[in-house]
């Protein structure tokens, strides 16, 4: 039921007229890219814990008006938290209506559905699948952005965690001959308290990430980009298998754009 949402997502999106380019623009319904990465990293936490990962995009009218957005990337996470379990690949569906305005100016607003397709096992006690439902706003002008994503649905399986939310701001600055310098700054912020053991969801699972990083393009929509990331996540609740996915990461990534 939920793919079938993703391609209805996907095919209003591509109806023609529903949001037409710029008069200064060539038209242009599809763009995308793929991703090789050593580590890959998300909202400042190792999701492939630590090991490669592979992620594919397309986003349906980049321009003004109603766009579609999918992807998916291979992840680890999930197995580790839950042992029995065999979920490795995210699956992100977007609808939503994006403006832009000036020379570099755009904002938007959405729904973000995140699915985690695989085979689960009944854990002890029962727990829900991580598949949640977020709607975001965006803005971003100049090379600074920022966006909020907001949980309308319990966050990624933890009880009684509707209303949490993740802040995304970052800034980047283009320097020389293709070259890109970025920084950014997120903030997770866990709500409510677990309906069995009491404990705070806030204290467990909010935190602060970082993240410096340097590009460079190659052409024909090729670029690497090496990244330094952070957090002050609690190794106590974030290391799965030994490994500290919200520690300090060196990540390198691989794109081509098309």
């Amino acid at each position: 039921m939920r793919a079938k949402v993703l391609v209805a997502v996907l095919t209003i999106a591509c109806l023609p007229g529903i949001a037409p380019a710029h008069a200064d623009e060539a038209p242009n319904l599809f763009y995308g890219y793929v991703q090789l990465m050593n580590n890959y990293i998300g909202r400042g936490l190792s999701q492939s814990v630590g090991k490669p990962s592979l992620q594919a995009e397309i986003d349906v009218n980049p321009g003004s008006g109603l766009y579609g957005n999918l992807s998916a990337v291979h992840i680890g996470w999930i197995d580790k938290v839950y042992p029995g379990d065999s979920v490795h690949i995210e699956v992100d569906g977007v609808i939503g209506w994006r403006e832009k305005f000036g020379r570099s100016g755009e904002m938007k607003f959405g729904v973000l559905q995140m699915q985690f397709p695989g085979r689960y096992k009944l854990q002890s006690p029962p727990v829900q699948r991580p598949d949640t439902t977020e709607v975001f706003g965006y803005i971003g002008w100049n090379g600074v952005s920022a966006r909020l994503n907001y949980d309308v649905t319990d966050s990624f399986a933890t009880p009684d965690s509707r209303g949490s939310w993740y802040l995304d701001t970052n800034a980047n600055w283009p320097f020389a001959d293709s070259w890109n310098l970025g920084a950014h700054l997120g903030r997770r912020q866990s709500r409510g308290r677990n309906p069995l053991t009491g404990a705070d969801n806030a204290k467990q699972f909010s935190y602060t990430d970082y993240k410096l990083s340097i590009a460079r393009g190659f052409g024909l929509g090729t670029s690497l980009t090496l990244a330094y990331s952070w957090t002050t996540a609690d190794p106590a609740i974030y290391t799965l298998n030994g490994y500290n996915v919200g520690g300090r990461h060196v990540s390198v990534v691989l794109e081509k754009d098309f």
